[in-house]
């Protein structure tokens, strides 16, 4: 009588994997589920890829100490101007820009090539012409490069807080094989396009604007003033400002429509009289110039406000946006 032949014996050895798929099947569901009810914040997030981006070297409450200091006023991180700066953590707020780049500045012992300026509505950061180019020459340099990376990630913490960044190239009155011109206008484009391609603003957020050697701050007549007025100006305007202080209106209007209001003259009789000015005149001022030069950029077309001999505009025809 011949055999039942003996079944092979089933090997069972990975049936712990079908469980473990299943387990984390499930923690990624709970994760998913964590998440999707979860109110998300843009500017946590923005913080948190920063730090993984710069391999640590730049850091910020919200990744360095998982209980940030709150504000019992308005539930806010606190905006303590000496926890933020430098290479240690990144800014929270636009005031604090200031004390970030003004840090950086020290830390790296640049004082001779680069200032800040802070305004109640603006901060202005002049980088000494050498930084960034080689002279008559509007190629930005891997030094330049390098800086502008520096600055980058404070700038780009607090985005959301910038209404523009303006680059003004300017250029000293002297001899020279190249035109002024086109030196200043070139040279503020080229830390533009670095910028942008850089991600650190939003492209609608950029304008440029080439001054030539028409504002100078220094004497143009000897060497050391005309290497002060080479030089790169980013001038950063606050978005959440008070329209109704006349101190802000002030910086708005000088340093986004070009309008100087301590040397303001409506009726022209340079007396300096600044009761003759109408308590409204800021607003009025504004009004008028969005009337006479509205912004064209909702096309698509430009950036920046087109105003005529101030700020330099990017027209990018159709062929070339079909092209990039």
């Amino acid at each position: 009588m011949a055999k039942i032949a003996k079944k092979p014996q089933e090997d069972h050895s990975n049936d712990w994997l079908s469980t473990y798929s299943d387990m984390v099947t499930l923690l990624l569901t709970f994760f998913v589920m964590l998440y999707a009810s979860s109110s998300t914040d843009d500017q946590k997030w923005q913080y948190i890829y920063q730090a993984f981006q710069s391999h640590g070297k730049f850091l910020n409450e919200y990744v360095d100490s998982p209980n940030p200091t709150i504000d019992e006023g308005d539930g806010t991180i606190s905006e303590d101007p000496q926890t933020n700066g430098g290479e240690g953590n990144l800014p929270q707020s636009f005031d604090q820009l200031y004390h970030y780049i003004s840090q950086f500045i020290s830390e790296n012992n640049l004082e001779q090539s680069i200032s800040v300026e802070n305004g109640v509505a603006h901060l202005n950061i002049i980088f000494d012409n050498n930084v960034f180019f080689e002279p008559n020459s509007a190629v930005l340099t891997q030094e330049g490069k390098d800086l502008l990376s520096s600055i980058a990630p404070g700038i780009t913490a607090v985005k959301g807080s910038i209404r523009t960044c303006t680059i003004n190239g300017h250029t000293a009155k002297a001899i020279s094989e190249v035109n002024d011109w086109e030196l200043s206008s070139d040279r503020a484009v080229s830390v533009v396009k670095y910028l942008d391609f850089t991600k650190v603003l939003d492209t609608e957020q950029f304008r440029t604007k080439g001054s030539g050697y028409s504002e100078p701050i220094a004497d143009n007549d000897t060497e050391e003033g005309r290497a002060q007025n080479r030089r790169v100006e980013m001038v950063l305007l606050k978005k959440d400002v008070d329209l109704t202080d006349p101190e802000v209106m002030k910086d708005i209007l000088k340093y986004d429509y070009g309008i100087d209001l301590d040397n303001f003259d409506p009726d022209g009789d340079h007396n300096n009289d600044i009761q003759k000015v109408p308590d409204d005149y800021a607003q009025a001022i504004i009004d008028r110039l969005d009337e006479i030069y509205p912004d064209s950029g909702s096309s698509g077309m430009t950036v920046g406000p087109v105003i005529p001999g101030d700020y330099d505009t990017f027209i990018v025809s159709e062929e070339e946006t079909s092209e990039s």
